[in-house]
């Protein structure tokens, strides 16, 4: 036979077994298709179940969980395993709601969908006593849906994937894997002992957060990002039940440790210790439970931070209404700007030389850059918190800082001082600086530098 006849032949026999497979699937399938809000094979709520049953047959396998009080759930085969609520409330859910395509119209045998000797099962029971048994069979061809029926009536339905696949969960996918199951409203103190780093976190009673031992300020928004990334965490998988040894999983003197303290009195402690060999996993475990997990590595990447990164890199806590003079110092040099009625800043010193004709534009442009200098004082943040120490201020040029900027109040016609900012050397990044009220040194914005180089320029113009 020649190519050409043979890539003919060939071509006629795959198109002849799409239009066969297309056939039977529309045999199998056939049937009204049923709005899903209209037909249900049980009329229930999800609060109507009791208890349920889900039987594996190719795994041999069945996992029972039964509801106590109003929605607490507990697994009782094969033993009583602590749960995964998300995973049991698909679970519930889904039977409740069972998501239909189809009703088969004059079915054929039971083997033909996979039901005579169903692979799942899903028994549950309801509050009133009542029992249901519904089966699981194949997918259908096109792999959109499975069949099913119920135990007792003789109807085979079409329903979605989706909505059948949380009822072929076995016994790991129920148990309890959430390391931080909490609602992060409610947690006032984070404690963090990574290696040789160690700190908490402590929500004060105007719900800001400390950082302590250091009493800094700590940002609500990073604060959040951590117990976010808590809540997130989940097992991967269960690597032993009873560890009797927990020093192969390097969980004897664990690398980080998370406490998480909670505003009922609760407290929950996860133990992370060594990788898993091949794998960017890490073995864990939660205090007072010999159960191993293991984790995904990122939260070790995502632990491995300082105090630092938790620091509200905000500086400045004072509002302009709270300012009516700054003082510029640079070497010898001092510049001192007030605020007038209309809220406009002037410098005062140096004094403009008699008959000085340009003073108008002059102070007007000083009042430009001033207005800007406030601005950036005001939204002042670090870049990096760089030493706290506080006793090696002349490795950053801050020992004897030449240059500075302060702002003051008027108050009980007292002149008070509100914020003073020290300049030193100069980074790649931004300048070292440090604050009157901190001896944190960090890194600012070179913006500031350059404006009090405006103000100076402005103020000694001829």
């Amino acid at each position: 036979m020649s190519p050409k006849k043979k890539s003919f032949k060939t071509t006629w026999i795959v198109a002849g077994i799409f239009i066969l497979l297309a056939a039977v699937a529309l045999y199998l399938d056939s049937g009204d298709k049923i709005s899903r809000d209209k037909i249900k094979i049980y009329k229930i709520e999800k609060d109507d179940i009791k208890s349920f049953e889900l039987i594996n047959n190719l795994k041999t396998e069945t996992v029972s969980c039964e509801r106590s009080g109003a929605s607490d759930w507990g697994m009782l085969k094969p033993r009583a395993y602590e749960i995964e609520k998300s995973e049991v409330e698909a679970v519930v859910t889904n039977l409740a709601s069972l998501s239909l395509d189809r009703k088969i119209e004059k079915p054929g045998a039971l083997k033909d969908y996979g039901l005579e000797k169903p692979a799942y099962a899903a028994v549950f029971v309801l509050k009133n006593g009542k029992k249901h048994t519904l089966f699981i069979g194949d997918k259908n061809p096109t792999g959109t849906f499975y069949y099913l029926k119920d135990k007792d009536i003789n109807d085979i339905f079409l329903g979605y994937s989706f909505s059948l696949e949380p009822l072929l969960k076995g016994v790991k996918d129920l148990r309890k894997k959430s390391f931080f199951d909490i609602d992060t409203g409610m947690v006032n103190r984070v404690d963090v002992k990574f290696e040789t780093k160690e700190y908490s976190l402590l929500k004060g009673e105007d719900k800001n957060w400390l950082i302590s031992p250091y009493t800094f300020k700590g940002s609500k928004d990073e604060v959040e990002k951590l117990l976010t990334s808590l809540k997130k965490i989940k097992a991967t998988d269960i690597i032993e039940d009873e560890a009797k040894d927990l020093k192969k999983y390097g969980l004897d003197r664990p690398r980080l440790l998370v406490t998480v303290f909670l505003d009922n009195g609760k407290k929950i402690t996860a133990l992370v210790g060594k990788k898993l060999a091949e794998k960017e996993e890490t073995y864990a475990r939660l205090e007072n439970s010999m159960v191993i997990y293991s984790i995904n590595g990122d939260f070790i990447k995502e632990a491995d931070k300082t105090y630092n990164d938790y620091r509200d890199k905000k500086l400045v806590w004072l509002k302009e209404a709270e300012i009516s003079e700054i003082e510029i110092v640079n070497g010898k040099k001092k510049f001192t700007a007030l605020k007038d009625k209309t809220g406009a800043y002037a410098l005062v010193l140096p004094a403009r030389p008699a008959g000085d004709k340009s003073k108008v534009s002059k102070e007007k442009k000083g009042e430009e850059v001033l207005k800007k200098l406030i601005n950036q004082l005001l939204e002042l943040k670090a870049e990096e918190f760089t030493d706290d120490s506080g006793k090696k201020l002349e490795k950053y040029g801050l020992k004897n800082s030449v240059q500075s900027v302060a702002l003051y109040n008027r108050e009980n016609n007292e002149r008070v001082l509100k914020f003073k900012l020290f300049l030193g050397e100069e980074t790649k990044t931004g300048i070292f600086a440090n604050i009157n009220i901190s001896d944190s040194v960090f890194v600012i914005s070179k913006a500031v530098v350059d404006s009090l180089k405006e103000i100076e320029k402005a103020a000694e113009a001829k």
